[in-house]
């Protein structure tokens, strides 16, 4: 069995008891190393786990484009896997994890690089985390949601009729991945001003930025990793 583990959204001690030990007992832990147009990125997921004691020796590394095409994404999913499985048939005793940032069953690669997995055969688990927007709700304070309301998350991207729907409802909307919507962000910002705007990058992170100023928020460049809540007033 190859199990998937959630590291959760990027504070070192808001991972699970369970996937701390999954980690500290495996033999290999595939670990993705951001690669954008500027070129290889520090591995935070790596970072992460090694302030948390896992032996550098125990972490093999692999490339994962960052980029709107998903190609290089996709194909990177398969390499991983097919390496992951070949390990495993070399040495059946040996415990494989395959780590993601965030929870590795909510917008995660674990994903696709499960299907091919199990395509090969083999069985996965996967061990829950914490999901970004549940702690940057954490760092806001008070509920995400409460008695009838209802959350909505958009993945960066929606039609222009989801988007209308969302601003238009009375419940909390949750955006991830900021950068793929920027301008509609901002142009909602103007024209819903019945609605509050919180605005998070990287949670839990060294260089975490939370503002709730409409201001603020309209005049900042959304990274990838940037979440907005928001919520009727």
């Amino acid at each position: 069995m190859i199990h998937f583990v959630s590291l959760g959204p990027g504070d070192p001690e808001l991972i699970t008891l369970k996937a701390l030990r999954t980690l500290r007992e495996a033999d290999y832990i595939y670990t993705p190393v951001p690669v954008s147009r500027k070129g290889r990125h520090a591995s935070k997921a790596a970072e992460m786990m090694l302030s948390l004691g896992i032996r550098e020796e125990q972490i093999q590394l692999y490339d994962l484009p960052m980029s709107k095409d998903r190609d290089g994404a996709l194909e990177a999913y398969e390499i991983v896997a097919r390496e992951a499985c070949e390990k495993q048939k070399a040495e059946p005793s040996a415990r494989i994890a395959i780590v993601a940032e965030g929870d590795c069953g909510f917008y995660s690669s674990s994903a696709y690089i499960g299907e091919h997995i199990e395509q090969e055969g083999f069985t996965t688990e996967q061990i829950c985390g914490v999901p970004a927007f549940i702690a940057c709700n954490g760092r806001l304070g008070g509920q995400l949601v409460q008695l009838e309301e209802q959350c909505t998350v958009i993945p960066g991207e929606a039609t222009r009729e989801e988007w209308d729907r969302a601003w238009k409802s009375r419940h909390t909307i949750v955006v991830m991945k900021g950068s793929l919507c920027e301008a509609e962000i901002k142009s909602a910002i103007a024209q819903h001003p019945d609605r509050k705007w919180h605005y998070f990058e990287f949670v839990g992170m060294p260089k975490e930025y939370i503002t709730s100023s409409t201001d603020e928020i309209l005049q900042r460049e959304f990274p990838y990793f940037s979440i907005i809540i928001s919520k009727r007033r």
